[in-house]
């Protein structure tokens, strides 16, 4: 019985091992050897971009500013702010300022639902007003490279491309909080250039995401709608493409209620689409439906269970020295790898990077692994008692 739960042991530990640093090593890896595509810059179909928008009147007049001036031809592209009822001025401000910019290109015009139904449907509004073939989400907060559409749009000259996302960059590493997230997105960013260059990426950003407009509906009943539409691409056979050149910078949450509002939402969203693509991950035979969302995204909602079951498991071998090699080893195989995670990071992002990492960091990053965990066990119990709302709360000091 004790070879069992010894056997058991092993392989959870290395379940956790290869989610936490393996797979990403792995990615890291191939996104350091894979050659970059070449691109077709005269390629500029016309694009809808979307903002939907609920209480956004701190940003947007700050965020029409920054999409009129992107570098793309004017007359091939479009803004269309989508506010779904918001009790403040963000209609009035964003009307003001199309009435002074008058009528240019790009067009830009506002659109209202009668009522708040969640992203989802201010995304489906948005697209039936929409008169590009291609559209593109973001939020009211975030900020665009001005090359994010000139880097972005000549992917879909590739007709097996149905979707295209750009790089998310934290626009306050300087705060703690702040910090230990643009460390995540530094790992994000290594994954997934080694899942486009593989098959596809696992999933896109909500703030940065854009698709052939006649794929996809958003599904109004899923709380992270952009990975529910990554898969529905997924399942109709087209890829899921990764730019790291287009670049958005969104704040990351700065008090630990703010993150876990977002961290608890995004993960009940990623467990209701386990149950609702199920079937499809499960008959998969490519990369991404055997590899990449198994350890990118499902791995991650059953870790929490797998780093509880390890103290359990040693109780039950009930032998402290076993327990106690089995924890010195797997700290230094997990150290191990860890440091040619960062040796491998070190080079794609290049020895004069911002995010740089120190020793200082590994208590911030400890706390903020440990604080997830924790927040995708509340998500589970939020999600079997049906706590959830496609309402999304905003996190306050994002904005």
């Amino acid at each position: 019985m004790i070879l069992l739960w010894l056997f058991v042991i092993i392989g959870v530990s290395a379940l956790l091992i290869w989610q936490f640093v393996g797979y990403p090593l792995l990615m890291a890896t191939i996104a350091l050897r894979a050659k970059p595509k070449a691109m077709d810059y005269t390629y500029q179909p016309f694009v809808s971009i979307l903002v939907p928008t609920y209480n956004e009147e701190t940003v947007i007049a700050k965020r029409i500013e920054n999409l009129l001036n992107l570098n793309y031809p004017g007359n091939k592209y479009e803004i269309i702010v989508v506010d779904s009822g918001s009790l403040d001025r963000t209609v009035s401000i964003a009307q003001d300022l199309l009435q002074s910019y008058g009528n240019h290109n790009p067009s830009v015009k506002v659109i209202q639902e009668r009522e708040r139904r969640g992203k989802a449907s201010a995304i489906n509004f948005g697209k039936r007003a929409a008169r590009g073939d291609f559209v593109l989400v973001t939020d009211a907060n975030a900020t665009f490279d001005p090359n994010v559409l000139r880097e972005i749009m000549p992917h879909f000259k590739d007709p097996e491309v149905g979707a295209v996302g750009g790089k998310y960059c934290v626009a306050n590493p300087e705060d703690s909080l702040g910090a230990s997230t643009s460390f995540y997105w530094d790992l994000e960013y290594m994954m997934r250039v080694g899942e486009s260059a593989l098959d596809s990426a696992c999933t896109f950003h909500g703030e940065i995401n854009a698709w052939r407009k006649d794929l996809v509906d958003a599904d109004v009943q899923m709380l992270t709608e952009d990975l529910d539409m990554c898969l529905s691409i997924k399942e109709k056979g087209y890829k899921i493409v990764y730019e790291p050149d287009a670049i958005v910078y969104e704040p990351a949450p700065t008090t630990s209620k703010d993150q876990i509002k977002q961290r608890k939402r995004t993960s009940i969203g990623t467990i209701q689409i386990l149950f609702k693509h199920g079937k499809f991950l499960i008959s998969a035979k490519d990369w991404y439906g055997r590899l990449i969302f198994p350890s990118h995204k499902a791995l991650t909602m059953v870790s929490p269970f797998m780093l509880l079951t390890i103290p359990i498991l040693y109780l039950a071998i009930g032998d402290l020295q076993v327990a106690l090699v089995h924890c010195i080893f797997t700290l230094a195989l997990s150290a191990g790898l860890f440091a040619a995670l960062l040796l491998v990071r070190t080079r794609l992002l290049g020895k004069k990077d911002e995010t740089s990492f120190s020793l200082a960091s590994i208590p911030k990053i400890v706390h903020y692994v440990l604080l997830n965990e924790y927040l995708i066990l509340l998500a589970w119990k939020d999600f079997l008692f049906g706590r959830y709302s496609v309402l999304w709360e905003k996190a306050t000091t994002t904005r």
